[in-house]
């Protein structure tokens, strides 16, 4: 119920969550809402290498009431205690955050708000994990959730081109985007080079992938023509006309290439050679002609055509007929616009390699190291659930599952190592040990591993001569038994305060029969049938243990019936006790089957 809960509140609320560090200042702005209810605002997409600072206000709900209006299993009428914000990871590089507070003891504060701030390093669709603590009563839940933060290319925009998405990591694909176009007009011609090896004349040219890290100059140049051609300049530096007493008064007429009039030059009266007319005419495709003459206008006589000088666009220049000699200058606008941008590929991280340091066996109740290849920048994962807090190269286990980690190099290029699971092998079952006489046993040898081995410690130093599950006291003192699980490697222990009788005695030596002052135990070593002697009318049960000190044969003796048959067990040696029917050891002792 709880992280269903956790869900409603965060699948909106978390996009205000990054790095909580450098971005003070949010201003709660909400609009008029109930005071029990659950709200957040929402925040544009950010753009790679674009500035961004947004404010997102929220609410948090006091009780469980808002949710269950969009989730029936979960109670309505619950009082919410407490929200905490701990910890955010997969924020995109160059992206920081700080919010009004972290802690929200929703029943006195429920607004709230973050601001976002920073540089976006690399476009991307992020998953941006938040870790929650929330508090119902005396039931506090941790849980991670994850939403989508979408980074759109960066565009940078020169005065020839647009590029949209200049940096990434691995592989970069480009685009595009002409600044200077055609509109399918002529007179327009573009070359790009994009440092990948390829090249176009195109005006909008295809996508680019540069797929090896490094930086690539994308040189673009557009040329333009699209002005023709202008006729500035006229100089007339010689010409066969001459008055008779003064110089010529000199003038142009201009025609065009179908022998239309265009324009005529202003009289320059007796001129001094040369004489330069400065002019702004149009220049078609085709011949033109220039007529330079002198102007004989008035009471004696027509005009004199000094000489008819031909050009065209690309004929101009010092240019002459007969003794006539004219410099014509022409020119020809063209825009030629050069932009140069870069491409930035980062390389992608080797992938990290997550190792346990730790020796095995790994036993229940203990701790394991993991350890990352890489020093820094790391993000620590626990099945799918990040690691509060943990960001350094060693990690401490102490819970079975799935883990890994993920590296963000400096550029914000991530790589994650394969996962490591771990396993926390089971103890034997926890025992006790007792004492009869001086006789030292398992409690219970019921739940012992398949496969064990085991030690006996005194004053916590080996017995080596304790072989068996079975322990004669020598002396008093702290005894140890220790069980190990030979498949696991993992143990279990007990220690008992052991007190020590000089007057009993463990064990008997091996003879034929055994006997005591009242007590008889009949063949020894024995095949099929044991007998036992011992005072009449007094019942006796007789416990028989193997080198393991597990109990292989139990039975309550009469006077009537004091065999017992013991051709099912395997040959070897045994131990057993007597014991009276108010528990006292009557005797104990060693049994050899044949």
């Amino acid at each position: 119920m709880l992280r269903n809960l956790f869900l409603l509140l965060l699948l909106g609320s978390v996009h205000f969550l990054a790095a909580q560090s450098g971005c003070p200042g949010c201003v709660v702005d909400l609009p008029v809402l109930p005071a029990d209810t659950i709200f957040l605002g929402t925040a544009p997409a950010g753009e790679a290498s674009r500035y961004y600072d947004e404010d997102l206000s929220f609410r948090l709900p006091k009780s469980t009431t808002p949710v269950n209006a969009t989730d029936p299993s979960i109670p309505a009428g619950l009082n919410i205690d407490e929200i905490t914000i701990l910890a955010v990871a997969g924020l995109p590089p160059g992206l920081s955050w700080e919010a009004s507070q972290l802690i929200f003891p929703v029943q006195e504060e429920t607004d709230g708000c973050v601001k976002f701030c920073g540089t976006p390093l690399l476009p991307g669709l992020y998953t941006i994990e938040v870790v929650i603590e929330a508090r119902i009563s005396f039931i506090t839940t941790q849980t991670a959730i994850a939403f989508p933060l979408l980074i759109e290319p960066a565009q940078s925009i020169g005065e020839g081109f647009t590029l949209v998405n200049s940096t990434g990591c691995g592989t970069v694909t480009a685009s595009f985007i002409n600044n200077i176009p055609s509109g399918g007009n002529p007179g327009f011609s573009y070359l790009w080079f994009f440092g990948n090896g390829n090249a176009t004349t195109a005006e909008n040219p295809e996508d680019q992938t540069f797929s090896s890290p490094g930086e690539y100059a994308v040189n673009y140049e557009a040329i333009v023509d699209t002005a023709g051609f202008f006729m500035t300049q006229v100089v007339i530096s010689q010409t066969p006309c001459t008055d008779l007493l003064t110089r010529p008064d000199l003038k142009f007429d201009l025609f065009g290439p179908d022998g239309e009039y265009v324009f005529t030059a202003p009289i320059v009266s007796n001129a001094t050679l040369p004489i330069t007319y400065q002019v702004f005419i149009p220049i078609e495709e085709g011949n033109y002609e220039l007529h330079v003459i002198d102007d004989d206008g008035g009471i004696d006589g027509a005009d004199d055509l000094c000489g008819i000088i031909n050009f065209n666009r690309t004929l101009s220049g010092p240019l002459s007929a007969g003794d006539l000699l004219v410099d014509i200058t022409l020119i020809h606008p063209v825009d030629t616009i050069r932009t140069v941008d870069t491409i930035t590929v980062y390389e992608i991280p080797a992938q990290p390699s997550l190792v346990i340091e730790t020796e095995a066996p790994y036993c229940a109740g203990t701790t394991l190291q993991l350890a990352a290849s890489y020093a820094d920048g790391l993000t620590w994962y626990q099945d799918s659930m990040l690691v509060v807090a943990a960001t350094g190269p060693n990690l401490t286990v102490d819970q079975a599952g799935s883990y890994w980690v993920t590296y963000t190099s400096p550029a914000g290029c991530q790589a994650t190592a394969a996962p490591v699971t771990v396993a926390f092998s089971p103890n034997p079952s926890p025992f006790t040990l007792s004492q009869n006489g001086n006789l030292l046993r398992m409690t219970d040898e019921g739940n012992l591993p398949q496969d064990f081995s085991f030690n006996w410690l005194y004053a916590g130093e080996p017995i080596p001569a304790a072989t068996s599950l079975l322990l004669c006291a020598e002396a008093a003192g702290n005894y140890t038994l220790i069980i190990l699980d030979n498949n696991t490697g993992c143990s279990a222990l007990a220690t008992i305060a052991a007190e020590y009788d000089p007057n009993l005695a463990c064990s008997t030596p091996v003879e034929d029969p055994i006997e005591s002052e009242t007590w008889r135990l009949y063949p020894n070593p024995v095949q099929n049938f044991l007998y036992v002697d011992g005072p009449a009318l007094k019942p006796i049960t007789l416990v028989l243990y193997d080198a393991f000190g597990r109990i292989v044969a139990q039975q309550m003796l009469l006077p009537d019936n004091a065999r017992l048959e013991l051709g099912f067990l395997p040959a070897g040696m045994y131990f057993y006790q007597l014991q009276a029917a108010s528990g006292q050891t009557e005797k104990t002792g060693m049994l050899i089957k044949s």
